[in-house]
């Protein structure tokens, strides 16, 4: 019988073999984020703060905050990471940087589509209350292109998104791309990196495990796709897009 260590050698070699195009490897977003047992409070705290009608600038600081907090502590249920880093480098202010060198971040990588040599992945959290605009797309994309090369996905936590997304309220599929979805889909021909967008509902459900995975798996497919419609919550197992005699089929 194998012993411990023949054993976590097996499963290593079998985990290089992965072939993120294969759908069964989705069932590997339950094992690689684990929801922080902390994250669910700061989530409640998050949602009362923002259920606040008039809210003084203190409330604001605290949302802010909370919404940092929150964040850091998504990446805490990340397998594989073992980097974080918040600070003011000599030309800008990383919010929270965040990678890893093993095994487990390597599995996350491919999981992201991520190149290993670009395993950095960045954010910048956003409470206002308006949506992103094209010129806080263009800074990260500077960023992630001149000062941290290394970095193959930036991530946006924001309230409301950012402007030229498709949103659920559309009544039909959106064809023409402009604003930060034209900046998000230029910088990755140019670069093939990604940046992805995260509101403020999606945010509140990332206290349920692979919940993170699953999302960012999603956007990030769905750049290269182009669907034109928000990508499927992540309770829905499948996602379905489909004309009306196909989808009777499912």
């Amino acid at each position: 019988m194998a012993n411990q260590e023949e054993f976590v050698n097996a499963i290593l070699s079998n985990l290089e073999k992965l072939d993120r195009n294969d759908p069964a490897t989705d069932k590997l977003a339950s094992y690689c984020y684990t929801a922080d047992k902390r994250l669910p409070n700061y989530l409640e705290k998050f949602a009362n703060n923002l259920n606040i009608k008039n809210p003084s600038q203190s409330q604001l600081k605290k949302r802010g905050n909370l919404l940092e907090q929150i964040v850091y502590l998504v990446f805490q249920g990340l397998k594989g990471a073992t980097s974080f880093k918040s600070f003011q480098s000599a030309g800008s202010q990383y919010d929270l940087l965040v990678t890893g060198d093993n095994q487990q971040w390597m599995t996350v990588c491919k999981l992201l589509y991520l190149d290993f040599t670009q395993r950095g992945i960045i954010t910048e959290s956003k409470a206002r209350k308006d949506k992103l605009q094209d010129k806080d797309f263009a800074r990260l994309c500077s960023i992630m292109e001149s000062n941290l090369t290394g970095c193959g996905l930036g991530i946006f936590f924001t309230l409301e998104g950012a402007t030229g997304f498709p949103i659920k309220e559309q009544e039909s599929r959106q064809r023409k791309i402009s604003d930060c979805k034209l900046r998000q889909v230029i910088f990755h021909a140019k670069t093939q990196k990604y940046i992805v967008v995260f509101n403020k509902e999606e945010i509140l459900k990332l206290g349920k495990n692979a919940t993170f995975i699953t999302m960012l798996t999603r956007k990030i497919r769905d750049i290269q796709e182009l669907s034109g419609i928000p990508p499927e919550p992540v309770e829905n197992f499948q996602e379905i897009d489909l004309p009306t005699h196909l989808k009777e089929l499912n």
